[in-house]
């Protein structure tokens, strides 16, 4: 009986026949790389082990709903001609074993909920988030102004110290004179850089005076912030991860759905 070779089945580290760590010198120390090879197979779309990365697109809960009957990760699948409507569906088994389909879950209505859960919990916290956030936008703004301050500062010395260079040459020494010429327009770009320098500077305290953001209203309308067109998915998805460990989702014969969130600090809801 012939012996059938298959592929792609990986041996841990500690099966291989021979490994000589720190044999060659590479880009990466050994430590980083399992750390890297632990994070690449985390963010497998196709394979369990956790909430995987967010990568954007139209579906909120990518990479981050399990199915509460196998225990598999749950799948996006886009449906329909209306752009971007999105349905979760576990058929792992019915692609592998023709086995009836664990459930599906309306994207939308999913997403809905657990944005509204989401906004719910950081509600309380809204106006301590909204106070740090006005610090460190506070704290930008002055490190930025300080920066184009000090880069002022530089351009005011360079026009005195061509002014001394210029004033220190002797016009009568004819090998000298022949650079007169190249120092006194050097001596005008640096006037220029400094008027250049000194707009920038009245452009950002204008700026800043004039768009000071309404972090109090922001933590007030949570829902406005979160549904704002300029708000990128990405970011809403690495929101959710941050605050979210988990979300099993079940479905029964009446074909209603139930999320059960997984909080990062070990809460469920």
């Amino acid at each position: 009986m012939a012996i059938r070779k298959s592929y792609g089945h990986r041996k841990s580290h500690e099966d291989w026949a021979v490994m000589l760590r720190e044999h060659h010198e590479g880009y990466v120390g050994w430590d980083q790389y399992e750390r890297n090879q632990k994070l690449l197979a985390a963010n497998t779309y196709g394979k369990g082990g956790g909430v995987k990365s967010g990568r954007g697109g139209r579906a909120l809960l990518a990479g981050m709903l399990t199915c509460g009957h196998c225990g598999r990760r749950v799948c996006v699948v886009y449906v329909g001609r209306r752009i971007g409507y999105h349905i979760y569906r576990c058929d792992r088994l019915n692609l592998m074993l023709a086995r009836p389909q664990c459930m599906t879950a309306n994207g939308g209505r999913a997403g809905a909920a657990i944005s509204h859960g989401v906004l719910r919990a950081v509600a309380p916290m809204a106006i301590e988030a909204a106070l740090e956030a006005e610090r460190m936008h506070l704290e930008g703004e002055a490190q930025r102004r300080q920066m184009l301050e000090l880069d002022l500062q530089q351009a005011r010395y360079e026009p005195s110290l061509a002014e001394r260079r210029y004033a220190a040459c002797d016009p009568d020494n004819r090998l000298i004179a022949a650079q007169l010429q190249t120092l006194e327009k050097s001596w005008e770009a640096t006037l220029c850089r400094v008027e250049a320098r000194e707009a920038r500077l009245n452009n950002r305290q204008v700026r800043d005076d004039a768009a000071i953001p309404d972090f109090a209203g922001l933590a007030q309308d949570l829902r406005a912030a979160w549904d704002d067109s300029d708000v990128d998915m990405r970011f809403r998805q690495r929101l959710l991860r941050a605050l979210i460990r988990d979300i099993v989702v079940m479905d029964d014969d009446a074909r209603q759905g139930e999320l059960t969130i997984h909080w990062q600090g070990g809460q469920h809801s």
